[in-house]
């Protein structure tokens, strides 16, 4: 199976620290293959917004792939290539294109409380340190709508920062907030398009 795996600069495991060899060569884990303790982690397409690292590598997963909720497991693995097109700034633009969504549920949150004006006022925020800066007011002034409004200010800020991750999430909670569970899952949904379609990302078996 291909699938992807993000790590830590220096092909580094994000959270094992486990220096990853070169492309080509095996890891194999544990047949117990135990969830986020033993075997190969990987994550499919609609898994990446929740992996984010500074590389993103295509691998090779070797015999049964058991998945899991936001990733996949094996017993063995082998990093093929680098994703080139995952760089700071495409990491930036994803941000940058998170923290505008959050904005846009917020609008809808507006326009839902009847709040036209401050929904078309917000609506029309051309850069995200306007955004930041209204949401901020808006929250002071209208408590019906304060926790959205400080979560779109909160994901400008993030995407302003250079936390793309962050502000992924951010947006996540904005739609979770506004729709629900249903709201959270269609947003990451919406995330994982995004990176598939601007990284030129596929799976294959």
């Amino acid at each position: 199976m291909i699938a992807y795996k993000f790590l830590r600069a220096g092909r580094l495991g994000p959270f094992s620290g486990f220096p990853w060899p070169a492309p080509g060569q095996w890891v194999r884990g544990s047949d117990t293959r135990i969830l986020c303790r033993e075997g190969i982690h990987a994550c499919r397409l609609q898994d990446l917004p929740w992996w984010l690292a500074e590389e993103l590598w295509e691998i090779e997963l070797d015999g049964e792939v058991q998945p899991d909720e936001h990733k996949v497991i094996a017993r063995a693995g082998r990093l093929r290539s680098r994703v080139a097109a995952w760089t700071p700034g495409c990491a930036t633009q994803y941000g940058e294109a998170c923290a505008w969504r959050a904005r846009d549920h917020a609008v809808k949150a507006l326009r839902t409380a009847d709040h036209e004006e401050s929904a078309q006022a917000l609506a029309a925020c051309e850069t995200l340190e306007q955004l930041r800066q209204l949401a901020r007011g808006l929250a002071e002034q209208l408590p019906d709508t304060r926790i959205i409004l400080t979560i779109a200010r909160d994901g400008a800020f993030r995407a302003l920062t250079g936390a793309a991750p962050t502000s992924a999430y951010i947006a996540a909670h904005a739609a979770k907030r506004l729709d629900g569970p249903a709201g959270y899952d269609a947003e990451r949904a919406w995330q994982s398009r995004w990176l598939t379609e601007h990284l030129g990302l596929r799976e294959g078996p």
